[in-house]
């Protein structure tokens, strides 16, 4: 497992996103504070890690963490986490509570997917993903993370339309050097293979009440073909689907923070509530579900502001770790 280290003192583990590598903490790490050891590692596949031909499933992937700790001597410590980041580390958190010191998770999500993003469905179609990958990975790259306009496919070919960066890419923030630091392990490695392997290790289900079930619901499988038939037809329902149906009812009673792009409450029609959460979308619900200590706050910037802003992300990294 590759690694990126910053700075020196407490130990923090940072999970980078999708289709990112722990490049993403570079920036960021000059403002997290002194007296912190951050410790970014590239994930099973991704960057630098090795990507063996198994293994991409969210508990396998949580264990990772945990034998990174252990192969570093950590007992415990503080995780911060980005998109898929952010689902390996709810994970973590869920089942390795007592070496998750307190968590973080930005712009991500716990067990189901938000109804207004479909692309998951889009690595269910065959290999589509993988032809796209080989012909437009570049130009992926530029688009979603640096919000540059390129000539891609509309769906179903490309996983979204691009009409708009305002949800990913605001701003045009990212260097040259950094959009191609992210494309090389697709263009020189496994990465490609990797994020569809991530994906089809997901298994989704429709969340159904049910008196007579446990905590009042039952769960219902809508297997992969059935999503790339959906996809390939663009004739996807306005549904939530749940991917981690027995996880829906863990806690985590650490600490937490979830830090939203301040896009989404106009992407779902959403407000926030008593509590300081965004409502609008049923996935917005698992986060108080899994995590009862948990705050929230929303972040300009776009689903990357962690990298397009990254003194006022450190800033409230900061202020988290240190409270």
């Amino acid at each position: 497992m590759h690694y990126l280290e910053s700075g020196e003192g407490s130990p923090v583990i940072a999970i980078h996103g999708w289709p990112e590598t722990s490049r993403e903490w570079t920036e960021v790490a000059g403002h997290v504070g002194d007296g912190v050891r951050l410790l970014a590692p590239d994930t099973r596949g991704h960057g630098q890690t090795e990507a063996p031909p198994t293994g991409y499933d969210r508990a396998r992937l949580a264990q990772d963490i945990v034998d990174f700790m252990d192969a570093l001597e950590i007992k415990s410590c503080p995780v911060i986490a980005h998109d898929w980041g952010g689902i390996i580390a709810v994970k973590l958190a869920l089942d390795h509570g007592d070496r998750v010191e307190r968590l973080c998770l930005m712009d991500t999500i716990c067990t189901g997917w938000p109804k207004f993003v479909q692309y998951y469905y889009w690595f269910m179609d065959g290999d589509r993903a993988e032809r796209f990958f080989a012909r437009h990975g570049r130009d992926f790259i530029r688009s979603i993370v640096g919000g540059h306009n390129t000539d891609l496919p509309p769906p179903p070919d490309c996983p979204v339309e691009f009409q708009t960066h305002e949800m990913t890419a605001p701003e045009l923030w990212a260097s040259e050097d950094h959009l191609e630091s992210y494309w090389a392990p697709y263009e020189n490695g496994d990465d490609a293979r990797v994020s569809c392997e991530y994906y089809r290790s997901m298994h989704f289900h429709r969340v159904i009440e049910d008196p007579g079930g446990t905590h009042g619901e039952r769960y219902e499988r809508v297997s992969h073909e059935e999503m790339g038939r959906l996809w390939r037809e663009q004739t996807i329902a306005d549904e939530y689907l749940d991917f981690a149906p027995e996880d829906r009812h863990k806690r985590y009673e650490g600490e937490t923070l979830w830090l939203y792009g301040d896009y989404l409450l106009e992407a779902v029609g959403g407000c926030i509530d008593s509590r300081g959460y965004p409502t609008g979308d049923p996935s917005f619900e698992s986060f108080p579900r899994h995590f009862p200590a948990l705050t929230a706050q929303a972040v300009p910037g776009g689903h990357f502001f962690l990298e397009s802003q990254p003194e006022l992300s450190g800033e409230i990294i900061r202020g988290f770790l240190e409270r």
